[in-house]
């Protein structure tokens, strides 16, 4: 699963498990980004999606990458899927507030937990 420029991925079959390579994204890649992790349910047969936010905060536009959060969770769930974020940090966590969208989103520690999740 390699020839992604944003994202690493580990499969813990049957959830993908991915991870930024950067924590700073421009706007442009913020847009890329979407368009790679939607790719894995057309590439991979990806239903299950795990996406961890830390260890490190990223730095980006929040309101641009929380709409496209927003999206990939939409397009998982309407395959039948799911998403989980992991990591995820205070200040990350803080943006999620404020948009009123931390009730949106499942949010477990690890991959091991996103896995636990997907597998109850």
């Amino acid at each position: 699963m390699n020839g992604y420029r944003l994202i690493e991925i580990e499969c813990r079959d049957p959830v993908f498990c991915v991870r930024l390579k950067h924590t700073r994204l421009e706007e442009l890649e913020i847009h890329e980004l979407g368009e790679e992790l939607r790719s894995l349910s057309d590439r991979h047969g990806c239903r299950f999606l795990a996406m961890s936010l830390g260890p490190q905060t990223p730095y980006c536009l929040y309101s641009v990458f929380l709409s496209q959060l927003v999206s990939i969770r939409n397009a998982f769930l309407k395959l039948g899927g799911g998403f989980v974020l992991c990591e995820v940090g205070p200040q990350t966590l803080s943006a999620f507030s404020a948009c009123k969208l931390q009730t949106e989103f499942v949010f477990v520690p690890d991959f091991a937990a996103a896995v636990r999740h997907f597998s109850a």
